[in-house]
């Protein structure tokens, strides 16, 4: 019962903290909380080549994960008391493999979108509001 109390009280703190950052939104907390994560397009580039980019960026945060988790089952077989590990075995068999699949999904979406956009001649630029907003 104690745990489920723990989990609440943090929830809420997220909740709290991020209703804050939005409410602030200029503020060193919400700026950091916010950043874009992933590459930017740039001025005049087509849609397709920057949708590649991003499915690149996300590829290579799937190949860094599932790297970790190689890492993690070659340690664990190097030192078997880990498996008792809670800290260790949520890492291993779930942060890790989550953000692994998020990055593939990622990944495979920006791809399939490029193709669709490269295929069907979508040719606008991808840079044509982004610019607009951080200048």
């Amino acid at each position: 019962m104690r745990e489920l109390l723990h989990i609440a009280a943090f929830w809420v703190v997220v909740v709290v903290a991020i209703r804050v950052a939005v409410c602030f939104p200029h503020s060193l907390p919400a700026r950091i909380l916010f950043w874009r994560l992933g590459p930017l397009p740039l001025r005049g580039e087509p849609q397709a080549l920057y949708l590649l980019r991003c499915a690149r960026f996300g590829g290579s945060w799937f190949l860094q994960a599932a790297l970790l988790f190689g890492i993690g089952w070659v340690v664990l077989r190097w030192d078997a008391s880990l498996a008792d590990s809670l800290f260790f075995l949520v890492l291993w068999a779930v942060v890790v493999p989550l953000l692994g699949g998020v990055a593939l999904v990622t990944a495979l979406f920006a791809l399939g979108r490029a193709v669709w956009a490269w295929r069907f001649g979508r040719g606008g630029s991808a840079s044509g509001s982004a610019h607009a907003t951080q200048a």
